[in-house]
C-alpha cells in the first residue's frame, strides 16, 4: 500500500499549517487525520471548515454524534467511529446508544433511532431517498433543515472515511480506549 505521509508542523507543505494550527488550538494536539490530510491542504482546510459549520447546525451535539457515527459505521472506517465514539462520550450520548451505534443496532431512545436509521439510508440509498424515508424522519420531531444538516454530516464524513481508509490513519492515542474495528466481511 501507498505511505502517506503524517506530518507535523515541521513537515507540512506551508499552505496546511494554518489548517494544523487551527486543528490544535481546537483539539489541543494535531489529530493523526489532519496531520495525514494535511498532504492535500485543500482537502484538510476543506474538512475543518466543513466540520465547524456542521457544529453549527440545527442538531444538538448529541445529534451531530449520532449521525456522524451512524456515517462512520456504515462506511466501517476504524479511525472516525474510535474518533466519534469518544467525542459522543464528551458530548453527553448516552453509553447504550454509543454501543448500539458502534454495533449497529437499534438505540433505544426513538428519536435518535430515527436519526441513525435516517442517515444510514442516506448513505445506502445515496441520497435517493423516497418519500416515506423523508417522513418516518420528520415524523419522529426533526424538520427540513435537519435532512439537510445531515446531508452535511454525510458528505463531511465521506471525506474523512475515504481518506482513512486509503491512507490507513492511525489511531490517535487520546482516542485509543474507544478503538474500534470493522467486523470482518
Amino acid at each position: 500500500m501507498t505511505q502517506f505521509t503524517f506530518h507535523d508542523e515541521n513537515s507540512a507543505p506551508q499552505d496546511a499549517l494554518p489548517t494544523m494550527k487551527q486543528a490544535k488550538q481546537a483539539f489541543g494536539f494535531v489529530p493523526n487525520l489532519i496531520s495525514g490530510m494535511a498532504n492535500s491542504p485543500a482537502l484538510a482546510e476543506g474538512y475543518l471548515t466543513l466540520s465547524g459549520l456542521y457544529a453549527n447546525s440545527s442538531l444538538t451535539p448529541q445529534e451531530q454524534q449520532v449521525a456522524l457515527l451512524a456515517v462512520s459505521r456504515y462506511n466501517g472506517c476504524d479511525y472516525c467511529v474510535a474518533a466519534h465514539s469518544m467525542i459522543a462520550d464528551m458530548a453527553q450520548v448516552p453509553p447504550d446508544a454509543i454501543a448500539a451505534l458502534r454495533d449497529d443496532r437499534p438505540i433505544d431512545d426513538p428519536k435518535l433511532e430515527a436519526l441513525r436509521r435516517f442517515t444510514a439510508k442516506m448513505v445506502d440509498k445515496r441520497g435517493w431517498l423516497n418519500e416515506a424515508d423523508i417522513r418516518e424522519f420528520l415524523d419522529a420531531g426533526f424538520e427540513m433543515q435537519q435532512v439537510g444538516d445531515v446531508i452535511l454530516a454525510v458528505g463531511m464524513k465521506t471525506l474523512s472515511n475515504y481518506f482513512n481508509h486509503i491512507a490507513q490513519t492511525p489511531l490517535d492515542e487520546a482516542m485509543s480506549e474507544f478503538a474500534w474495528e470493522r467486523p470482518a466481511t
